[in-house]
């Protein structure tokens, strides 16, 4: 990964720290302005930082529990697994783990792609 291991490392750390938190304000500084998630012609696909963090606020308000399982620096990005789990009487109240790939533009998180199944996801990592 030569020059770019240092940065990497800190910012999944600050990634990981941001998750377990629960703290947008700790998020927020490690997103692009023009970060994406998803498709960005779907209707909830995020286009930029701030329907990143509008997103995330909403599932955090919604009562969702998340757990990091998994943050691994790869040479493409940072694959983090991630464990949901719904409010009891939620109609998705069982646990979902799920895959993000976030790729790395300048030092901060320039896209966040997500996947469902980990092989894919450490693909487009590289780890």
């Amino acid at each position: 990964m030569g020059d770019t291991a240092p940065v990497t490392d800190s910012l999944a750390e600050r990634l990981r720290h941001a998750y377990e938190e629960r703290d947008l304000d700790q998020l927020a500084p490690l997103l692009a302005e023009d970060v994406t998630w998803g498709d960005v012609t779907h209707p909830r696909g995020c286009r930029n930082k701030a329907e990143v963090l509008a997103t995330f606020a909403a599932v955090m308000s919604g009562g969702v529990e998340g757990e990091v399982t998994e943050l691994s620096v790869g040479a493409h990005g940072l694959l983090c697994a991630l464990a949901l789990r719904w409010p009891e009487g939620h109609e998705r109240a069982d646990r979902l783990v799920l895959f993000h790939v976030y790729l790395l533009r300048d030092g901060l998180i320039g896209e966040i792609v997500p996947f469902d199944e980990r092989g894919p996801a450490a693909l487009a990592a590289g780890v």
